[in-house]
């Protein structure tokens, strides 16, 4: 009894180890295996705001009074990339810039390939003293290039041209329901040493024939030197008149403010045909100092009228490598039209 027992409890362990192995071949034999259903995939999250900011490629050299320079863009602007997914209208850009370096259009726009989009601004006070901030609204945008216009770099001109402490160029951008996205566009450059500058002036005479007809000329010529830096040794003030009238023309003499002689080199050349005369400077000119030139001319014997005379030409031309930055006064050069050697120019000039 005991025996038959333990084989029957044997052939029941061997048939169910037998039937594990059926049910579980099933799992274990690809052939037999049922196909699993396909699953869908999740398509990737489209990109959405604006993806990239910066200032437009135009810049330019902004000096101080103590050597500095800073790089402003020319434009006050500023380029957007937008991503696949666009951007929902009421984005926030606000332009900070410096009210003595930039001028406001009167109307910015929004540029999109051809399309130009008119803008709505609000102006305020922002940081130091010159400081303002422009802010705008943005559309909705589709993707693609964007470029926002709303004025350009005018900084005052000469004795006003020099900035101290600039406030910087920047924007911020906030897309609804972002993070707020700030960007500085203006930069330092390297420092350029104390500009200067020069304005001439001049003390016309006339040499005159036939009682009726003149020619103006420049007997003395002043060079005033603007600051801060110095006029650099090597700058050159040529003198160029009409050959028609004048046989030659010569630096005679130079001297500064107090009198005393300024050594240079003088030299008869020619400027487009005419007749010149160029001085160099050996030495600088300190900041506020002043040369004068006295000029010397030969004049031809003339008689009657002459179908033309060139305008006197006074220019000042600074050295080829003249290391710090000349400031532009707008007196670089001098000259008068009032010649009369002719009918014509007397009618239109009149008796000296």
């Amino acid at each position: 009894m005991t025996s038959t027992d333990g084989l029957q409890r044997r052939t029941v362990l061997a048939g169910a180890l037998a039937g594990t192995a059926v049910l579980a071949a099933p799992l274990l034999d690809p052939a037999d295996a049922k196909a699993a259903p396909p699953s869908t995939p999740t398509p990737p999250p489209v990109r959405r705001g604006i993806t990239s900011i910066q200032g437009r490629p135009a810049a330019r050299l902004v000096h101080g009074p103590d050597g500095s320079a800073v790089q402003m863009p020319a434009d006050l602007g500023v380029e957007l990339t937008v991503a696949p997914g666009g951007v929902p209208a009421g984005a926030a850009l606000i332009l900070s810039y410096d009210s003595r370096l930039y001028s406001v259009a009167p109307r910015p726009v929004l540029v999109h390939g051809s399309q130009l989009i008119a803008l709505e601004s609000r102006s305020a006070a922002f940081g130091a003293t010159h400081g303002r901030q422009l802010e705008f609204r943005l559309p909705q945008l589709p993707p693609g290039q964007f470029v926002i216009h709303a004025g350009g770099l005018a900084p005052d001109r000469y004795p006003a041209d020099l900035v101290a402490d600039p406030q910087p160029v920047g924007v911020q951008v906030a897309e609804p329901g972002g993070a707020i996205t700030a960007r500085v566009l203006s930069k330092p450059a390297a420092k350029a040493g104390l500009p200067w500058g020069v304005r001439l002036g001049a003390g016309w005479q006339q040499t005159s024939w036939d009682a009726q007809y003149y020619a103006w000329y420049p007997a003395l010529v002043t060079a005033h030197a603007g600051g801060p830096g110095v006029i650099p040794a090597g700058s050159r003030i040529r003198i160029t008149l009409d050959r028609r009238v004048f046989e030659s023309v010569t630096v005679s003499g130079a001297a500064d403010s107090l009198g005393r002689k300024v050594t240079g080199l003088s030299r008869r050349t020619t400027r487009a045909g005419q007749l010149a005369a160029t001085w160099t400077a050996h030495s600088p000119v300190a900041a506020g100092g002043r040369i004068t030139l006295t000029c010397k001319t030969t004049v031809r014997e003339l008689t009657g009228a002459l179908d033309d005379v060139e305008a006197p030409l006074v220019e000042f031309l600074p050295p080829k490598a003249q290391g710090n930055p000349q400031r532009l006064t707008g007196e670089e050069s001098l000259t008068r039209f009032d010649n009369v050697y002719s009918p014509a120019s007397r009618a239109q000039y009149g008796p000296s």
